[in-house]
């Protein structure tokens, strides 16, 4: 009877929380979004509660509490105490609506960037939110896969609509993507979301052929090493007495198992950066490249510090930097084409800015600490071996959206110049006759153009700093988010 009673409360607390859950959900509902994401994030939100609301009533109700079987009464009350994980951590996840309402976002870079994921991933959603970190993050976890592994389990204790009629506004894949709070209206830093797509494409490089190749490439290489090191320790710490010889192969093939496990992790992690920094250098450019170098910045170990446990093996800022400046060179997007600025000082702005890049990527002292290390340098060679042919496998994968030279500087100097006379560049227009609508890369590199041409004018000669460039900045960034507004609004005229 007690244990009846109590299970009974129990389900009543299930039910609560999930109804707790909805009812956040459709509150929030009534708010106002940039796109229908969060919308539909809602809604899917609302509807696996109720099915786990449905399923909870059932579990409860079809326990034979007359036979009092232990063993089933148990089975019933840990799917009910999964039921109320899910719930709970479900309830974590409206957050992510809250935040991506339209006053805590750029809102009008929202729609832009969705239509840009939709041209190479059609099947896949995203949903961009501010975080208080100081940080730009993708959650790699496909909630669609999450919600659908929940609701798996519960198919035969409900009637109605099962997981995948659940899920439909979701797509096939749904993700969240973070950018510091901060910095909702710093345009210029958002190009940094082109790494985070970057990570949405990374799989179909990271195949088990390859996985397995590199398997066949490091072993001997890394049996070597911990063969060596093992025989030195033994003499070092006991050089008249030979420990017995299985103990020595046994410690050994662990130890080589365990470095190869990570030679691969450092390479993986190492190799998902830097070619999540190649795919946004396609998809952005110039922009990409400034903006990593303020992120970078900012790095209180410097543009060097060496990949460990403790950083999850990120390869050095300055690794990242050399990547990206040789992708955008390699678009021959550097040095820029004088014929096409009139305006002189935004091509000794940028260039300046280019050369500077150039200097420190020039640099080998990222790679001189990697080297040091036997097993870092082993699979940062086999990370070398690899970016060649990843950046030609996702060059045709991403052959339509890649910034293409002669059209990217055709378009952008007016699009600075309409900057300077204070109307939002979302339009190169030579002519009245001739008028082309600017893209989300043309808009946000325009504005990364225009800034370089002032921003070091920050102090006068007497060394008191000048308010107007703060204030010049927010005007250029609020003429920014107007032109992806205007360009997003004819993109739809246009289309219907």
């Amino acid at each position: 009877m007690h244990q009846h009673e109590l299970i009974e409360g129990y389900v009543l607390e299930i039910i609560s929380r999930s109804r707790s859950v909805q009812s956040r959900c459709k509150n929030l509902l009534s708010r106002d979004f940039a796109s229908q994401a969060p919308r539909n994030l809602a809604k899917v939100l609302i509807d696996i509660c109720n099915y786990l609301e449905n399923a909870s009533k059932y579990i409860f109700l079809s326990i034979d509490w007359e036979n009092k079987i232990i063993q089933k009464i148990e089975e019933s009350l840990n799917l009910l105490k999964t039921t109320d994980f899910i719930v709970r951590d479900l309830g974590s996840h409206i957050r992510y609506i809250d935040g991506a309402q339209t006053q805590k976002l750029p809102w009008s870079f929202i729609r832009p960037i969705e239509r840009m994921v939709k041209d190479f991933l059609p099947e896949t959603e995203i949903m961009l939110r501010p975080q208080w970190k100081y940080n730009y993050t993708i959650m790699t976890t496909n909630l669609y896969d999450v919600y659908h592994y929940y609701l798996s389990r519960y198919f035969n204790y409900v009637d109605g609509k099962n997981p995948e009629e659940i899920l439909v506004p979701l797509g096939k894949s749904f993700y969240i993507i973070s950018f510091p709070s901060i910095e909702r209206n710093n345009i210029l830093l958002h190009c940094l979301i082109g790494h985070e797509i970057g990570h949405l494409v990374l799989k179909k490089y990271f195949t088990e052929k390859r996985s397995q190749e590199l398997l066949q490439s490091i072993r001997d290489r890394v049996a070597a090493i911990v063969q060596k090191n093992i025989e030195k320790s033994i003499k070092d710490i006991i050089p008249d007495i030979p420990p017995p010889p299985l103990f020595v192969h046994s410690l050994t093939q662990q130890m080589i198992q365990a470095q190869i496990k990570r030679t691969m992790e450092i390479w993986q992690r190492g190799l998902e950066e830097i070619l999540s920094d190649i795919i946004g250098s396609f998809l952005f450019g110039p922009a990409i490249l400034f903006s990593t170098l303020e992120i970078a910045l900012q790095d209180l170990d410097g543009l060097d510090k060496v990949p460990n446990e403790n950083n999850n093996y990120y390869p050095p800022w300055r690794m990242r930097l050399r990547n990206i400046f040789e992708v955008v060179k390699d678009l021959k997007l550097l040095p820029l084409p004088h014929d096409k600025f009139i305006e002189k000082k935004i091509v000794n702005s940028v260039g300046k800015r280019f050369t500077l890049i150039e200097e420190i990527v020039g640099g080998k002292s990222d790679k001189e600490g990697i080297e040091n290390e036997e097993i870092l340098k082993i699979a940062y060679e086999e990370i070398e071996k690899d970016i060649p042919q990843a950046k030609t496998f996702y060059t045709n994968e991403l052959e339509k959206l890649i910034v293409k030279s002669n059209d990217f500087y055709d378009h952008l100097p007016p699009l600075i110049e309409r900057i300077d006379f204070g109307i939002p560049p979302n339009a190169c227009e030579k002519s009245i006759h001739n008028r082309k609508l600017s893209t989300i890369v043309e808009i946000i590199n325009s504005a990364w153009f225009h800034k370089l041409a002032w921003d070091d004018n920050l102090f006068d000669p007497q060394g008191a700093f000048n308010n107007k460039v703060l204030e010049k900045r927010s005007r250029m960034n609020r003429l920014t988010l107007k032109a992806l507004e205007y360009s997003d609004i004819e993109i739809d005229y246009i289309n219907k």
